[in-house]
């Protein structure tokens, strides 16, 4: 089964995003920061993040390029945010995200962009 680390420091959106998720057949591990991403990246084989944009200590973006620079593109990674526009998107890609999702994240946003980006 693939696992997904779901990365938010509001419990509300993890719950929701892990319902979705082992729904979808993933195994979910969740971190409220990106330290604690970082351990859970090292703790577990994990095969796609749910990456927040909006962090309390670090960006969502700037996390990533934490994460790029040291397993490269092994990991699959989609940013979440509630704040919306092609220019949101195209900024998360250019970061080095495989995926965008808006929030409210439901289900099918997650099962739409994670089939774009070959994990289901």
């Amino acid at each position: 089964m693939p696992t997904c680390l779901v990365i938010d420091d509001v419990m509300v959106t993890c719950f929701a995003a892990r319902t979705f998720l082992e729904d979808l057949g993933f195994d979910v591990i969740e971190a409220s920061d990106g330290d604690a991403a970082l351990v859970e990246l090292e703790r577990n084989n994990v095969d796609v993040l749910l990456l927040d944009w909006h962090l309390k200590k670090k960006s969502g973006l700037e996390l990533l390029g934490v994460i790029r620079n040291k397993y490269g593109n092994r990991i699959k990674v989609v940013v979440f945010s509630g704040v919306e526009g092609a220019d949101k998107v195209s900024e998360a890609i250019s970061a080095g995200a495989d995926g965008f999702i808006s929030k409210p994240t439901t289900k099918e946003k997650i099962e739409t962009e994670f089939i774009k980006i070959g994990m289901i």
